[in-house]
């Protein structure tokens, strides 16, 4: 019997358990009725993208956790047709070209916790509207896409332009 992906969406955070930012988004994902998986890293986050999805799946986390290294765990989700979520530590410096690079990879960017509800909700009214099939044959919808001045105004830059 197959599964029908639409029926309970599965949501992956990623970061310590004891965070305040995990037990918000946690709590947040029971507000829509998702299923749960917490992983305190991107290893264990890669492990559970690397089984067959068996539902619509989406994942978030802090930006310093999921944009580590190479991108390696978002290009890997980018390949899966997951689509990702990163919190952005505003006392933190991020340089521009990470923060570009990870924007290419389709990665959604929030600015504060509040940010997230309105990702789940875009992207599980995207979901109602396509088939997951359809949703990873797409490069990313534009919609999703942070320009570089909506970059630059998170991170208090003044634009070029």
């Amino acid at each position: 019997m197959t599964r029908n992906t639409r029926v309970c969406p599965r949501i992956i955070v990623v970061g310590e358990r004891q965070s305040r930012f995990v037990a918000e988004t946690v709590r947040l994902a029971g507000e829509y009725d998702l299923a749960v998986t917490q992983c305190d890293d991107i290893y264990s986050a890669a492990t559970e993208l690397a089984h067959p999805p068996d539902r619509f799946l989406l994942v978030v986390g802090q930006f310093r956790q999921l944009a580590r290294g190479k991108y390696d765990f978002l290009s890997l989700a980018q390949r899966r047709g997951v689509h990702c979520c990163c919190l952005l530590d505003r006392e933190a410096h991020v340089e521009q070209d990470k923060l570009l690079a990870v924007v290419r990879l389709g990665v959604r960017l929030a600015g504060e916790p509040a940010d997230i509800r309105s990702f789940l909700d875009e992207r599980l009214a995207a979901e109602g509207d396509r088939s997951v099939e359809a949703d990873r044959d797409s490069s990313f919808d534009e919609e999703f896409r942070a320009s570089e001045d909506e970059i630059r105004a998170l991170l208090g830059q003044e634009s070029d332009g």
